[in-house]
């Protein structure tokens, strides 16, 4: 069951004659078991903790640490209230 959804952007800089900035959206979705990119998986029982970097610009950092390596999203939108849900699903699985 879908609990919760993110948008999250990969962002390409093109140089030709001049400088283009590609920002590309994309989910970060919260099911009951487990959390989903558009290129990954992971399970709750796989992630160990979740944060993010707020920053002076529109960006904002939200970091998956999983034990496969810390994953990192660029966000716009607060994360806090997904971060919020994952730890209190995270506290099943610990």
């Amino acid at each position: 069951m879908k609990l919760f959804s993110l948008s999250y952007f990969v962002i390409t800089r093109k140089i030709d004659l001049n400088m283009q900035i590609i920002e590309e959206e994309k989910n970060l979705i919260l099911w009951s078991d487990k959390v989903t990119s558009e290129e990954q998986t992971f399970l709750l029982k796989a992630i160990h903790d979740i944060s993010f970097k707020p920053s002076r610009n529109q960006y904002k950092i939200l970091y998956l640490h999983t034990n496969r390596g810390v994953f990192s999203f660029v966000v716009k939108d607060n994360p806090e209230e997904m971060i919020r849900l994952i730890k209190s699903r995270l506290k099943d699985y610990q």
